[in-house]
């Protein structure tokens, strides 16, 4: 049901698209400032929280190889792969829940201004098929028909004004679950034979099953989204290559000044 406004309470025509600028803006800025899980199956997020565990558990060993191989350092890595298995399972399920929450608030938003201001949202629309090219006679009729019913004004607006798609968005706790599982699969993988093996054993293991890992993570995501499996291993090996050789580094002079330091 539709509810033609007054005309105290219709916005000037020019505005509409000022409006649809702001409204664009407004959403660029809240969903830049969080992960956008929705541009991938939740499911397949947690492929990334897995590899990110495994480049992240790596990273740890190689600083402490910088330090000296610590005998603790396989339990330490056991460890690190629980926190961050946890770590990663809040901040994907806190994201979610913050993009649901948008989402409602921009649906009850944008439902409102359609009841209230009907005639401004139909000049929207026109403004918005207009910049795509449409022109008169399509153009109203275009108007007309996605005005005909609110809902699918209400979609169109949400689609096209704040570039939003709607679909279904797993329960926040699903997705920090899923997330927490895969993150928390690889990087115990990882970890516990270094554990179980002794400090020694990581010289080998961690290179070794650090590539077995992330292929099997890079496998499974290529299968998943028909793309190629090279690029993702490529892409993983690269990462943990570039930022490893960093730590690496880093670890070093850190150990070799601290030497320097408490031998004077």
């Amino acid at each position: 049901m539709t509810a033609n406004p007054s005309s105290e309470t219709l916005e000037p025509v020019s505005d509409a698209a000022d409006h649809v600028a702001e409204a664009r803006q407004r959403a660029r800025q809240v969903l830049a400032g969080e992960s956008h899980i929705g541009a991938v199956d939740d499911w397949r997020r947690a492929l990334v929280s897995a590899r990110d565990a495994l480049i992240l558990i790596w990273l740890a060993w190689v600083a402490l190889h910088g330090f000296g191989d610590p005998p603790f350092t396989g339990w330490m890595l056991v460890a690190l792969a629980v926190a961050l298995a946890l770590l990663l399972g809040i901040s994907t399920a806190r994201s979610t829940r913050t993009q649901v929450e948008y989402y409602a608030a921009e649906l009850d938003r944008e439902r409102n201004e359609i009841r209230t201001n009907f005639e401004h949202e139909r000049e929207e629309v026109r403004e918005l098929y207009a910049a795509k090219g449409f022109r008169d006679p399509l153009l109203t009729q275009i108007v007309e028909t996605l005005s005909a019913d609110d809902d699918r004004l209400l979609k169109v607006m949400m689609e096209e004004e704040l570039g939003l798609s709607l679909y279904h968005v797993n329960h926040p706790l699903i997705v920090g679950l899923w997330n927490f599982a895969g993150a928390l699969a690889a990087g115990l993988a990882l970890a516990l034979p270094t554990a179980w093996m002794g400090p020694g054993s990581a010289h080998w293991w961690m290179p070794l099953g650090g590539c077995l890992l992330l292929a099997a993570a890079s496998w499974v995501s290529a299968r998943s989204t028909a793309r190629s499996m090279i690029e993702f291993f490529a892409v993983g090996v690269v990462m943990a290559l570039v930022t490893g050789g960093v730590t690496y580094a880093l670890s070093q002079w850190f150990a070799q000044f601290i030497a320097r330091t408490n031998g004077e």
